[in-house]
């Protein structure tokens, strides 16, 4: 069941988008085989117009290639990578993939005791894409100051924002209440997305904020096994939130 979400009332210039996000854990699927090729070809199966990518290298030891440069070859996608951490002589971190050329990319990085995180902020012609990938649950109340530092980095785009991406936080907790402050889960959060082999859990999303959007239908890929998270994806029908004026 689905309902229009929306930040006022009236909207103009509606948009079809398909919206996607996968943790791929640089291939590493949890049947023992590691291959990134897997994870691009259910991305090609789906055919989304974006994609949150997260847990990919870049050129370091593990991973002697630029992991999310590959995907978008093999995709046909443009690729903007946001790197959180050094690694193993190289990089690691998240990313966006796209069939359209973004207009403009930004990095927040979330300092971390233990493992530093970051948001990526895409710009397209007529909205944004944020990727993220949240801390664990080893820190106590720290995904929700990394919310804060998301919900800075929105406020002041002018455009309907998507936000997805690998929270490391069930429904109804406070990390996804404090989401909800600003935003509206678009994805559906009754469908468990990790772990991929036995799913008892959903901590990947896709949320709206800054606009109107109609949420047209959505799936999470049951039976892939190319990463320990399942892939999901969300059609949604968006447009920018058009105040209506006011009658005397």
């Amino acid at each position: 069941m689905f309902a229009f979400v929306a930040v006022a009332l009236g909207s103009a210039s509606a948009q079809k988008v398909r919206v996607m996000s996968y943790n791929v854990k640089n291939g590493m699927g949890v049947d023992g085989i590691t291959s990134i090729d897997r994870c691009s070809d259910v991305i090609r199966k789906v055919n989304p117009d974006i994609v949150a990518i997260q847990e990919v290298d870049s050129v370091n030891r593990r991973n002697n290639y630029y992991v999310l440069g590959r995907m978008a070859e093999q995709t046909g996608y443009h690729a903007y990578y946001g790197p959180t951490i050094k690694y193993r002589g190289g990089k690691y971190g998240i990313g966006v993939l796209s069939k359209q050329p973004a207009l403009s990319t930004k990095f927040y990085p979330m300092p971390h005791r233990r493992e530093d995180r970051g948001v990526l902020v895409v710009e397209f012609k007529k909205y944004y894409l944020v990727c993220t990938h949240l801390s664990g649950q080893y820190i106590k109340n720290g995904r929700c100051v990394q919310v804060d530092v998301i919900r800075e980095a929105v406020s002041d785009l002018k455009k309907p924002v998507f936000i997805a991406g690998d929270m490391n936080a069930r429904p109804g907790t406070p990390v996804m209440n404090a989401f909800k402050e600003f935003a509206t889960v678009l994805s559906n959060e009754n469908k468990k997305t990790a772990p991929s082999y036995d799913p008892r859990g959903c901590i990947d999303y896709v949320l709206g904020t800054n606009g109107s959007f109609k949420v047209l239908g959505e799936e999470v890929i049951y039976g892939c096994f190319a990463s320990d998270h399942l892939p999901l994806y969300v059609d949604v029908k968006v447009s920018k939130a058009k105040k209506m004026k006011n009658k005397r």
